[in-house]
């Protein structure tokens, strides 16, 4: 499955605050109660999610939808691709490893909301790139980034991509690196005890479907 679209850079947020989420997997209310303990303003506030929406969790229509919320923002992750590789692409071995990973709510999900998650999946970044009100470069990408400066995103192949959306390599060496031209990037995915910094990469995947609280950290 190709990517059409890589990189998203947002505007600086002029009116509000920016906070960016570790994986949701289908936890909405849970997720709009921790917003609502910040006092999170819909009307000015934004939030940046690192991926995986949907599986392992009640609420996974529900996560979709929140793609036409014009607050809320997600690069993708390995779930919404096995869906879309699985589920709109036919690729039967991806909608196996979908399904065994989550991925059966589909079958009680309406089929008429179908096409409209296709659409917005194939319109998710692999990348987010926000500055902040005080000059800080925030970068969002799912599982890892494979190189050693955030400029190098604009030339990834598919297979950089892919592994933007599926490796563990940096996580599982803790590797302490820093990624220049990027003040911090955030990723999910690999589930970890509380926020791990390694680098100025920071995980925020504590592993809401097990019972954790998210990881909710705004952007200074």
């Amino acid at each position: 499955m190709k990517f059409n679209i890589t990189k998203l850079t947002l505007p600086v947020n002029e009116l509000g605050r920016d906070f960016v989420v570790g994986d949701i997997h289908g936890h909405v209310s849970k997720l709009r109660e921790q917003l609502k303990s910040l006092n999170f303003d819909q009307s000015q506030d934004r939030l940046i999610c690192v991926g995986d929406l949907i599986d392992r969790g009640p609420e996974s229509a529900q996560a979709l939808d929140l793609l036409d919320e014009p607050w809320f923002f997600s690069v993708i992750g390995n779930h919404e691709f096995l869906m879309l590789s699985g589920l709109k692409h036919q690729n039967s071995k991806d909608r196996l490893v979908w399904i065994q990973n989550g991925g059966d709510w589909i079958a009680s999900a309406p089929r008429d909301r179908w096409d409209h998650w296709f659409t917005k999946i194939e319109c998710m970044p692999v990348g987010i790139e926000v500055t902040s009100s005080s000059g800080r470069k925030y970068g969002i990408v799912h599982a890892d980034y494979p190189a050693r400066d955030w400029a190098d995103f604009d030339q990834f192949s598919d297979d950089d991509l892919q592994r933007c959306i599926w490796s563990r390599e940096n996580f599982r060496s803790e590797a302490k690196h820093t990624v220049k031209g990027v003040d911090t990037i955030f990723h999910g995915h690999s589930v970890s005890d509380g926020k791990l910094e390694l680098g100025n990469r920071v995980y925020i995947e504590p592993g809401v479907y097990m019972g954790a609280d998210f990881i909710i950290h705004r952007l200074d």
